[in-house]
C-alpha cells in the first residue's frame, strides 16, 4: 500500500484497537535515544491522551504552560501498549493512519520503523502487517532547537516576531512561536487522531469530489466529478476492472476505472437538473445533497455537496466574492483554534463556535497562516451554517523558501486540504499566507523580491489544477502599489486601532477588502473575569492577565493601550486615572470604546456607496482568558462588539452614518432573496422623553439597499448629528427603526448626537423580569425610565440575544436568554448602563 494520506474511518470498519488503549510520554535530551529500545530506564513517564500535545499532557498533571525553549529542545517520546485483534487471523492486513504529527516525527511499531514525518500538518496512512498478542507503538518527536540551529541561507527578509528565522524551513504552526502573540504553548505531539485499524475491503487512498454550478440565481444544473484511488481484497485483478457507479440526488452513473498502481483510478461525472442553490446563510438556505459511490459491491460515503459559484471580482483594483452572480459582502472574523493548548475541541465545540459566529451575522471566517489547518468537522458546520471559508496556507510571515523540497512539502499538504475542503460549499479563497509580500515591502526590499515561487506559481498552479474556479489569492494582504496599502486589493486594517487614526479614517482609507483588522484588547464581560481571574480587577496589572494581550514584538505599547487610547478619545477621560479608582468603569469604559469602532467601521464599509467588499475583525476568539483581541472571549461567550456587529451585519440591517454637515445618514441594507418593503422611523430624545418622531415607506430591494438622508423626514432644520452646534445638544439619542408590514421592529440602531459622552445619572430606571419560554430558554423583559446607554445584561450562565445597546426613555426590550452547557438554573443576575449609577436586579 506505500504511505499515502488518509481519507478518514468509515463506520463499517473493523474496531480501532487504539481506542481506550494507554497513552503515555516523557522526554529526553535531543539524539539521546535512536530508538525505542532504552526508554524505560531512569526516564518519568506522564499520562498523555491522543489526540493532543505535551503541553496538554503537562496540564492534565497541573503544569504549567511550558516555554518554547523546553517543548523545543527536547525529544518528546509517546507510547502505547495495547493488545492484538482479539480473534487473530481475523484480520491478516492492518493500516496505521497518522493524521497529523508535530512535527518531526519517528513512529516504531514492535520495534520496527515505519515513517519519518517532517510535516505538522501531513497526514499518513501506512500498511503494517499481521500484529502480535501485546503490542506497542512509540511515537518521537525530535527536538527543533537543534534542527533550527543548523546553517543554513539567509531569508531575504528577517521578522522580528518568531523566535528562529529557520523556521521558514520547517513545516510547523508559528503558534507558541512569535513573540507579542497572546501566550499560549507550541504544539508538539500527536495533534491529530492516530488510528491502528483492519483493511479494508475497499480502500480509499485518494477522493477528489469536486462539485459546480453556473452562475445565477434560482433552481440550477449541478455537475459532481469524483476521482477515487481504490485498492484492497475486495478489487478485482488489474485486468478485470472493479464495477463502480456513483450516486448524486438518485442519479446513478458508472465510474470509469484506470489501472493506478496495486490498485484503480476510478473518475465520473455527473450532472443533476433541478438543484437548489448553496447560500451563505445572509443571502439564503444552505441546500446539500449526498454523494456516494459503490465499488465492487462496497458501498463508500463521499459526504455532502453543496451547488454555489463563486468568483472572485478583481474589477477597479479592489477584491470582492460574487456568489451565485450575486456580490456578497463579506463579514466575520479570523478562526483561531478552539483549544489552542491541545489543539483539540468536540464536535459539540466546533459547532457552537461556528454557529456563534454565524448568530454575529458573520458570512466568512479566514484561517490564518502560521496556525494550523482545521478537520473537516470545520468544514461541515460551516456549510451547515452557511458560512464562506478563507483558507490560507500555512506560511508567513517567514520568507518561505525557494527550495525542491519545500515547495513539495506544501504541494503536498495542500492538496491533502483541497481534498478535505474542497468538497465543500464553504470553501471560497484559498490564500497563499500570512503577510508575505507585507513584510519584505515594510522592510525596503525591491519589488522584484515581494513575490516567492511557492505563491506565484506552486499554489496557483496547484489551485487551478485541483479547484478550477477557486478564488485565490498570493497572500494577505496583497494588491495595489504596496501589498499593504487598504485602497486595493486586500488589506489588514489597523488605520484606527493600532494607528490610533480618529474614526473618519474609516472613509478616508477606503479599504476594498479586509481581510484582518480593528485590533484591540477587549475586555470580556464579568463572569469570564471571575472565573479566570477570581474577579480580581488588579489582576490587569498581572502577567497572568498580559499574557492574553497582542503586542507587537518590538513595540513599546500593547493592544490596551491602543483601546484606552480610544477610550481617552471617546470619553474625555485620563484612563490612568481611572484605573486607579474605579477599575470596574476602566473596563465599562473600554467594552464600549471598541464597541463604538465597530459599529463605525460596519455602518461605513457595508454603506452602499462604500468600496469595500469585506470586513473581517481580527480574531473571533480569544487565544486564552483575559483581555484578547477577539469578539468572543476563551470560554466561549460573546463580548460588547459581538452584539454591535450582530446589529450591524444581519442579514437586514439598519445602521447610522454621521455625514457632518449633510446630516445623519441611515442605511437599510437586505441581503434576502425578497423585497423588503417596510415604514422607516426615526426617533429624537432628550434623556427623559421623546422630542418627536419622523417615518416613511421603504422598500428595500432583494440584495440591495437604500440610504435615506434623516434630516429630510422632518419638516424643517434638525441637527440630528449636532454638527452645526448652535448652542447646547438638543438631543441625547436619535433611534432609528425599520418596521416591517406586521408591525415587527425588523431591525434598529441607534446614534449618540455630538459623541458618547453623557453624564452619569444616579439611576436611570432600569427594570428587569425574566419568564420561562419554550424548552430551557427564558424570556427578559427589559424597561427604562429614562435614556439608558449601552445596557449590559449580566446573567451568569445565560447568554442574551442582545446587550451593549441603548435604550431610549421610557424604552422596551424583550431578549431571549439561552442557557449554557449544564447550566439549569433559574437566571439572576444584573441589568446595567454605562450612564447610570444604580442597577437593576434581573427577578424571575
Amino acid at each position: 500500500m506505500g504511505d499515502d494520506p488518509a481519507v478518514g474511518p468509515d463506520p463499517e470498519d473493523a474496531p480501532d484497537l487504539l481506542v481506550g488503549a494507554t497513552w503515555s510520554c516523557t522526554s529526553a535530551a535531543p539524539g539521546a535515544h535512536a530508538d525505542p529500545g532504552g526508554l524505560d530506564a531512569g526516564l518519568a513517564w506522564l499520562p498523555a491522551t491522543v489526540p493532543g500535545t505535551v503541553a496538554s499532557a503537562l496540564r492534565s498533571v497541573g503544569a504549567v504552560d511550558p516555554p518554547v525553549e523546553r517543548l523545543d529542545g527536547q525529544d518528546w517520546w509517546y507510547r502505547c501498549r495495547f493488545a492484538g485483534p482479539v480473534a487473530p487471523g481475523a484480520h491478516d492486513a492492518w493500516v496505521l493512519e497518522l493524521d497529523g504529527l508535530a512535527t518531526l516525527a519517528d513512529i516504531w511499531l514492535n520495534g520496527r520503523h515505519l515513517l519519518r514525518s517532517e510535516s505538522m500538518f501531513a497526514a499518513w496512512r501506512v500498511a503494517v502487517g499481521e500484529l502480535g498478542e501485546e503490542n506497542e507503538l512509540c511515537l518521537r518527536f525530535a527536538a527543533l532547537t537543534p534542527v533550527l540551529a543548523e546553517r543554513r541561507p539567509r531569508p531575504r527578509w528577517k521578522v522580528n516576531g518568531v523566535t528562529s528565522q529557520n523556521l521558514r524551513w520547517v513545516r510547523t504552526s508559528l503558534l507558541g512561536r512569535q513573540h507579542g502573540w497572546a501566550s499560549v504553548p507550541a504544539p508538539v505531539g500527536p495533534w491529530r487522531p492516530v488510528r491502528l485499524r483492519g483493511a479494508r475491503p475497499v480502500e480509499v487512498t485518494r477522493r477528489r469530489v469536486r462539485a459546480s454550478c453556473p452562475p445565477g440565481d434560482g433552481p440550477t444544473t449541478g455537475t459532481v466529478t469524483v476521482e477515487l484511488t481504490v485498492s484492497g481484497s475486495a478489487c478485482p485483478p488489474v485486468d478485470a476492472p472493479p464495477d463502480a457507479g456513483l450516486t448524486v440526488a438518485g442519479r446513478t452513473v458508472a465510474l470509469e476505472a484506470r489501472p493506478a498502481g496495486p490498485g484503480w483510478r476510478l473518475s465520473g461525472t455527473l450532472t443533476v437538473d433541478g438543484i437548489d442553490r448553496w447560500w451563505p446563510h445572509t443571502h439564503g438556505a444552505q441546500p446539500r445533497y449526498p454523494v456516494r459511490a459503490v465499488v465492487a459491491g462496497v458501498g463508500i460515503d463521499l459526504g455532502a455537496v453543496g451547488f454555489r459559484s463563486v468568483e472572485a471580482d478583481r474589477s477597479d483594483g479592489g477584491f470582492g466574492l460574487v456568489v451565485n452572480g450575486v456580490p456578497v459582502f463579506c463579514r466575520g472574523a479570523c478562526w483561531y483554534p478552539i483549544d489552542p493548548v491541545g489543539l483539540q475541541a468536540t464536535d459539540d465545540e466546533v459547532a457552537a463556535a461556528v454557529a456563534l459566529a454565524r448568530s454575529a451575522g458573520c458570512n466568512m471566517l479566514r484561517i490564518p497562516g502560521g496556525t494550523v489547518y482545521e478537520d473537516e468537522r470545520f468544514f461541515e458546520a460551516c456549510d451547515r451554517a452557511g458560512i464562506l471559508v478563507w483558507q490560507d496556507a500555512m506560511l508567513g510571515p517567514v520568507d518561505p523558501p525557494d527550495d525542491e523540497a519545500f515547495l513539495e512539502a506544501v504541494a503536498a499538504e495542500v492538496t491533502q486540504v483541497l481534498d478535505i475542503a474542497a468538497p465543500h460549499p464553504s470553501l471560497a479563497v484559498l490564500c497563499g499566507g500570512q503577510e508575505l509580500e507585507e513584510q519584505p515591502a515594510m522592510l525596503g526590499l525591491p519589488r522584484d523580491r515581494w513575490r516567492s515561487p511557492v505563491t506565484d506559481a506552486v499554489l496557483p498552479d496547484l489551485v487551478a489544477r485541483e479547484v478550477p474556479g477557486l478564488a485565490y489569492v498570493s497572500s494577505s494582504p496583497s494588491g495595489g502599489d504596496l501589498p499593504f496599502q487598504a485602497d486595493a486589493g486586500v488589506c489588514h486594517y489597523f488605520g484606527v486601532g493600532v494607528y490610533l487614526f480618529p474614526l473618519d479614517d474609516l472613509r478616508r482609507s477606503s479599504p476594498r477588502f479586509v481581510t484582518e483588522g480593528l485590533a484591540f484588547a477587549v475586555p470580556p464581560e464579568r463572569v469570564t473575569l471571575e472565573e479566570g481571574f477570581g474577579g480580581d480587577l488588579s489582576a490587569h496589572h498581572e502577567s497572568a492577565w498580559k499574557r492574553a494581550v497582542h503586542r507587537d514584538a518590538g513595540s513599546w505599547f500593547d493592544l490596551e493601550d491602543v483601546r484606552d487610547h480610544y477610550v481617552a478619545s471617546f470619553f474625555g477621560v485620563d484612563v490612568a486615572a481611572l484605573w486607579r479608582t474605579d477599575p470596574e468603569r476602566a473596563l465599562d469604559l473600554g467594552r464600549a470604546a471598541v464597541t463604538e469602532v465597530v459599529t463605525a467601521a460596519a455602518a461605513e464599509w457595508r454603506r452602499a456607496s462604500s468600496a469595500c467588499a469585506g470586513m473581517l475583525m481580527i480574531a473571533l476568539r480569544d487565544l486564552r482568558v483575559g483581555a484578547g483581541w477577539g469578539v468572543v472571549d476563551a470560554a466561549g461567550r460573546p463580548k460588547a462588539p459581538w452584539y454591535a456587529l450582530a446589529r450591524a451585519w444581519a442579514p437586514v440591517a439598519v445602521t447610522l452614518t454621521d455625514e457632518g454637515v449633510n446630516g445623519l445618514d441611515v442605511h437599510v441594507a437586505n441581503d434576502t432573496a425578497a423585497d423588503m418593503a417596510g415604514t422607516l422611523r426615526l426617533g429624537l430624545h432628550t434623556a427623559s422623553y421623546e422630542v418627536e418622531s419622523a417615518s416613511c415607506p421603504v422598500t428595500v430591494p432583494a440584495r440591495g439597499s437604500v440610504t435615506v438622508r434623516g434630516e429630510g423626514l422632518f419638516d424643517g432644520f434638525r441637527d440630528l448629528s449636532y454638527a452645526y452646534r448652535f448652542g447646547a445638544r438638543t438631543y441625547d439619542l436619535v433611534t432609528a427603526e425599520l418596521v416591517g408590514p406586521t408591525g415587527d421592529v425588523v431591525a434598529r440602531s441607534a446614534h449618540l448626537p455630538g459623541g458618547p459622552i453623557r453624564e452619569v445619572d444616579p439611576d436611570v430606571g432600569l427594570q428587569a423580569q425574566a419568564e420561562p419560554a419554550d424548552g430551557s430558554m427564558w424570556l427578559l423583559h427589559i424597561s427604562t425610565g429614562r435614556f439608558a446607554q449601552y445596557v449590559q445584561v449580566d446573567v451568569p450562565g445565560f447568554v442574551a440575544s442582545d446587550s451593549w445597546f441603548h435604550l431610549e426613555p421610557g424604552g422596551r426590550r424583550t431578549l431571549q436568554l439561552r442557557p449554557e452547557p449544564g447550566h439549569d438554573r433559574r437566571p439572576t443576575g444584573r441589568l446595567r448602563a454605562l450612564n447610570s449609577a444604580e442597577t437593576a436586579v434581573v427577578a424571575s
